[in-house]
């Protein structure tokens, strides 16, 4: 049996991009919010590039039965409206990964595709941060901590959706933000219809990014949240009969 592989004992954390970044039509200060757009390494300063350059070769495996390696050719430098407005000083690096299979091992591994890193990079060359498609997307809320990000409104909390979307992909970018509190903001909110699961229970769930702030508004961290709204029984006895 094939295992899926692991990218984590690589020592690479990789980001899965769901198709091409989209955005919903939102206001901000007035201007609507335009799509991203992708660069090539030109954007970039000397420092940033060596920066890239060293990420690269850090976490490539080119050798063993399976390879590790980056797509030179679709390193890309992923811009727009709020990822510039927020973060002015920063650049988002989108960097691919391809994997090479040794031919005795086919049967060993199931290649996943599609596999990207995404890097925060300073002005001078630091590296900021690294996203992540799996896990809650704690890192965000960490880099909007760290970036000193202020929400003061609900322009401002939609832009900051904006760019979340930017950085992990379509369908993220809802600008349905509600203020739960003085110290909670749910980003792109949605609530989903019933669901089954179970043979004999359905739910209703929430969905949203949480951002906790303080007293003035800057982020002290966020994560992804699924939370259930509501469960209910499924009635088997009705549903069998509705199936005759």
């Amino acid at each position: 049996m094939a295992n899926v592989l692991n990218p984590a004992s690589y020592a690479v954390r990789v980001l899965l991009l769901v198709g091409a970044l989209a955005h919903a039509n939102a206001q901000a200060d007035g201007e609507p919010m335009r799509g991203g757009e992708a660069l090539d390494l030109d954007a970039l300063n000397a420092a940033q590039r060596e920066t890239v350059d060293r990420f690269v070769l850090e976490h490539e495996r080119p050798t063993g039965e399976l390879k590790l390696l980056a797509e030179r050719r679709g390193l890309t430098v992923r811009s727009s409206v709020a990822l510039r407005h927020l973060f002015p000083h920063s650049r988002f690096v989108v960097v691919p990964w391809i994997f090479q299979l040794d031919p005795n091992a086919k049967n060993l591994y199931s290649i996943p595709f599609g596999l990207y890193d995404l890097l925060a990079i300073s002005d001078e060359g630091r590296q900021e941060s690294i996203f992540h498609s799996s896990g809650n997307q704690d890192e965000f809320g960490l880099f909007l901590h760290d970036h000193r990000v202020k929400i003061r409104n609900k322009a401002i909390a939609c832009e900051v959706s904006m760019a979340r979307a930017d950085i992990y992909g379509a369908g993220l970018s809802l600008c349905n933000d509600v203020r739960r509190s003085s110290s909670e903001w749910r980003l792109s909110y949605k609530e989903t219809p019933f669901r089954p699961v179970s043979s004999y229970e359905e739910v209703r769930e929430a969905y949203y990014y949480r951002l906790r702030v303080d007293s003035r508004g800057f982020v002290l961290d966020g994560k992804l949240v699924i939370d259930t709204l509501e469960r209910r029984k499924i009635d088997n006895a009705e549903k069998s009969a509705g199936n005759h």
